[in-house]
């Protein structure tokens, strides 16, 4: 029976570590956002409830919750399934679960043009082909709040460059 869980929890860091490797090649691996750099990009958001976020590359789903806690109806969109499935049951049990909903998915592929705002961590070199995708599908006035990097043509509408939270509008 010990032999058998621990074949599984191989199996399930294996899987972990995969999807953290792809998602490195697709945009952006997971690395937790700092609680205050989450705070601070929910802050900047002035997010009021029944906004409709979206986090692309929602990782563990902390700023879901956050979003959620604000009354927002949070959208996450991640390339790792373990993560996917934590974020789920962490939702489950939350007080949150009606607000918050995680899909499987690449975030080339996310339907987000329902968004007022849009949560983003991604590598600097796919914030170019980032902010193609944002235009064309965004309505006009949504809010992107960014972490640690920015779009180098959009103009920085509010920033907290001490937690390196830069909001922008398309």
């Amino acid at each position: 029976m010990i032999t058998i869980f621990f074949i599984l929890l191989q199996l399930l860091l294996a899987l972990f570590f995969f999807f953290l490797c792809l998602a490195f090649i697709t945009g952006g691996p997971f690395v937790p956002s700092k609680r205050k750099s989450s705070e601070t990009m929910v802050k900047l958001a002035h997010l009021l409830p029944g906004m409709n976020v979206c986090d692309l590359g929602s990782g563990d789903g902390r700023l879901l919750f956050l979003a959620a806690r604000e009354g927002a109806h949070a959208v996450g969109y991640e390339i790792n399934p373990v993560l996917v499935c934590y974020t789920r049951l962490r939702a489950w049990f939350s007080p949150y679960r009606l607000l918050i909903r995680v899909y499987w998915k690449n975030l080339w592929h996310a339907d987000i043009h329902d968004a007022d705002v849009i949560f983003v961590y991604l590598l600097p070199w796919k914030m170019e082909r980032l902010a193609d995708k944002l235009k064309s599908e965004l309505k006009p006035g949504t809010i992107v709040v960014c972490n640690s990097f920015i779009f180098p043509k959009w103009k920085i509408l509010r920033q907290d460059t001490g937690n390196h939270v830069y909001v922008f509008r398309v």
